[in-house]
């Protein structure tokens, strides 16, 4: 059986932009790319919470993307 191969991770933080005509939160999100394997989910929530920190957003989630491929 072939191994899986880290090729690449993204993290999408995401947060409320705003509020709708019917009072509902808008939710956006910014993504960003090439995080490497190692980083851990304590290091993402303390990225992302930075990140957020420099807006006057509401931090909602965020959430690391990895893809993987079958090594030959």
């Amino acid at each position: 059986m072939n191994p899986f191969v880290f090729q690449s991770a993204t993290m999408t933080v995401f947060y409320q932009a705003s509020v709708d005509e019917l009072g509902e939160p808008a939710v956006k999100g910014t993504t960003y790319r090439n995080l490497i394997n190692t980083v851990t989910g304590e290091q993402i929530q303390t990225v992302a919470q930075t990140l957020i920190g420099l807006t006057d957003f509401p931090y909602i989630e965020s959430v690391k993307t990895q893809k993987d491929v079958i090594g030959a």
